[in-house]
């Protein structure tokens, strides 16, 4: 191969990667903004992110990542919620 043939290869290999890495952050980014429905949930005493996780998670489903969700769609860094506050929750379905 001549120089100029193998730096040819070089650009055209880096060329792929580059394509390849956007399109596969294209797809993740594309994947984290899917839209849920949602809805409000007025928060009564004696409830927790858990027991609320509980009653929108589908059968069959993982509670653990509906708190994951309710947390992260109202911007929570923890799990202390107080009675009266509203949170957004996936709706039921």
């Amino acid at each position: 191969m001549t120089i100029r043939t193998n730096t040819l290869s070089r650009a055209a290999v880096l060329l792929t990667a580059v394509v390849v890495f956007f399109l596969l952050l294209a797809s993740a980014v594309g994947a984290q903004n899917k839209v849920i429905p949602t809805a409000q949930h007025r928060i009564v005493g004696g409830e927790t992110l858990w027991s609320i996780a509980g009653e929108v998670t589908p059968q069959g489903g993982d509670v653990r990542v509906m708190v994951s969700e309710i947390r992260r769609l109202n911007q929570l860094r923890g799990a202390v919620i107080y009675p009266g506050d509203v949170l957004i929750v996936p709706a039921a379905g």
